[in-house]
C-alpha cells in the first residue's frame, strides 16, 4: 500500500497495479482513497482506473463494498460509471493499456545469435489483458445497466446465460435488484429465472419480487417448498421508515 499510495497520479497508479503484487486486504477504503485522493492523469480514463482497482487481487474479498464506495465517492461521472458497468457485465473483462506501462525499454534478441539491443516502446503499442472479476461486481454492473435502460432486459438475460454459474447468478441477482422499473410481465420473468437459481440469496431476492407481485401468502407458500432452510425462513423486507 505504501508503494501504491506514493503514486504521483492515477496513471502511475495503474502502472503500479500492473507491476506490483500485494497481499489480501478487507479494507476497501484503501482502494477508494487511492481513486479519490490521487491527482487524475488526463490521458487515463477514470473508469479504467476504477476497473483496475476493482479487479486487483488485494481487494478481491470486499468487491461489493469497494464498488459501492467507488460509486459514492463522486470521482466518476455518470457516463463513466455506465462504462464501468458495461465492462463488468462482459463475458470477458478486458483492459487495454500502453505496452510501456509494463516497461518503457525492452531487449530485442537476434535469433541468429547477434547481440541484443535495447528497444524503446511507445504508447501506440498496446496490450489487451483479461481481468478476473468477482461475482459482486457482476451484480452491481447488471443492476446499473438495467436501471439505465430497462429495455435491455432480454439482452442482459442472454448475457447471464452465457456466463459460468456463479457469475450468471450474480448478474441475475443484479437484475432482480433493479427490477422496479420493469413491467409486470418482465418482473414475473425475472422471478421465474431467480427461483430457478442454484444460489439461495438469489432465490430470496426473487421471493421479495414475488411478494410485491402476488402478495405475502404466495411468496410464503413458495418459500416453504424450497430445499434450503435459509430460503424457507424468508421474511418480506421491511418497509423503509418514513
Amino acid at each position: 500500500m505504501q508503494e501504491l499510495a506514493a503514486a504521483r497520479d492515477s496513471g502511475e497508479l495503474c502502472r503500479l497495479l500492473l507491476r506490483s503484487s500485494s497481499g489480501s486486504s478487507t479494507r476497501h477504503r484503501e482502494a477508494v482513497g487511492l481513486l479519490r485522493d490521487l491527482p487524475s492523469d488526463p490521458t487515463v480514463p477514470n473508469d479504467l482506473v476504477a476497473l483496475m482497482l476493482c479487479t486487483y487481487w488485494r481487494w478481491r474479498r470486499v468487491t461489493a463494498k469497494l464498488i459501492a464506495g467507488i460509486e459514492e465517492c463522486g470521482v466518476l461521472s455518470h457516463p463513466e460509471l455506465d462504462e464501468l458497468a458495461e465492462s463488468l457485465i462482459s463475458d470477458k473483462v478486458i483492459i487495454v493499456y500502453p505496452f510501456s506501462w509494463i516497461s518503457e525499454r525492452w531487449l530485442e534478441f537476434d535469433t541468429a545469435g547477434g547481440p541484443a539491443q535495447s528497444v524503446e516502446v511507445g504508447d501506440q503499442v498496446t496490450v489487451r489483458e483479461e481481468r478476473h472479476v468477482e461475482p459482486p461486481l457482476r451484480r452491481w454492473g447488471a443492476a446499473r445497466v438495467l436501471r439505465s435502460d430497462p429495455a435491455r432486459l432480454e439482452d442482459l438475460l442472454g448475457r447471464a446465460a452465457g456466463l459460468p454459474p456463479r457469475h450468471r447468478d450474480a448478474l441475475l441477482h443484479g437484475l432482480l435488484d433493479a427490477s422496479d422499473g420493469l413491467d409486470t410481465d418482465q418482473r414475473r420473468l425475472l422471478v421465474s429465472r431467480g427461483m430457478a437459481s442454484g444460489v439461495a440469496g438469489v432465490r430470496r431476492a426473487a421471493l421479495d419480487r414475488l411478494c410485491e407481485l402476488d402478495g405475502l401468502g404466495a411468496a410464503q407458500r413458495r418459500a416453504r417448498s424450497d430445499p434450503d432452510r435459509t430460503v424457507r425462513a424468508w421474511r418480506p423486507p421491511e418497509a423503509p421508515a418514513r
